[in-house]
């Protein structure tokens, strides 16, 4: 009977239930994923004179010392299409690729990216890997500011069909979880923030009664120049936007 409690309790009904009714709340879960490799939801920005640099370890052969790896990157527009799949071998332990407008054919604008690591080889158990990584953001040439990944968003086989699988962040029914970003914004020239829908689902939330949604795979840029104080109410238990502060010629991106 417990185990039959447990198992409807993680059930994609039974985490709605729990989120849309604060039952036990989860917000992520990849408990259901082995041997898999989970990407967060990466924003890559070529707009206003952007470049996107992105660093990240081979971490099957870092960690469990097997050779024959690769990575794929899965790369979507703001509308959630994809526009490229780019596969790398022979890896280093550390590597770096860079993402401007003709990375993207010529695109000017901001999107969404995911990393997936894959094996030739069985690794030895089940296991749940991420690559947290860095991306480092530069307008009109200046110096690169660096944010590491924000929350677990998509996972694929590290080998057999490479399924992509989605929806590890989870949802409520109802717009009614609440999350205040620990920053004054009053000191900026002004400043942007940009949310990402690793889902199937429509995330509903509003910034200070001011009401938005991001359709499913898709991403938002939200300007904020005149707000001091940001709370964001959604139906998303870990809505957490990329932030992108202006002051004279200084960039400052972190994650909220």
């Amino acid at each position: 009977m417990k185990s039959l409690i447990k198992k409807i309790a993680h059930s994609d009904i039974g985490l709605s239930f729990r989120n849309t009714f604060n039952v036990k709340p989860m917000p992520i879960n990849i408990n259901n994923s082995k041997s898999v490799s989970v990407s967060d939801s990466f924003i890559w920005r070529t707009d206003s004179n952007f470049r996107t640099k992105f660093k990240y370890t081979d971490i099957l052969n870092l960690f469990y010392k097997t050779k024959n790896t690769w990575v794929e990157f899965h790369f979507y527009t703001k509308e959630n299409r994809l526009i490229k799949i780019e596969k790398y071998k022979n890896l280093d332990i550390s590597n770096e690729i860079e993402i401007n407008s003709k990375f993207l054919g010529d695109i000017e604008d901001y999107g969404t990216f995911y990393i997936y690591h894959y094996s030739e080889k069985e690794i030895e158990g089940e296991n749940v890997i991420s690559n947290r990584c860095y991306l480092g953001y530069s307008q009109d040439q200046k110096l690169f500011s660096f944010v590491h990944g924000n929350v677990y968003a998509k996972s694929s086989e590290i080998y057999g069909n490479q399924k992509i699988s989605s929806n590890i962040l989870k949802t409520s029914l109802f717009k009614n979880k609440y999350y205040k970003i620990q920053k004054y914004f009053d000191n900026y020239d002004r400043s942007e923030l940009i949310f990402a829908n690793p889902t199937s689902k429509t995330i509903r939330f509003s910034i200070n009664n001011c009401n938005y949604q991001i359709k499913p795979g898709c991403s938002r840029l939200v300007d904020i120049s005149d707000i001091k104080i940001i709370n964001i109410k959604s139906n998303c238990l870990l809505l957490r936007p990329t932030v992108f502060s202006y002051k004279e010629s200084f960039l400052d991106v972190h994650h909220s």
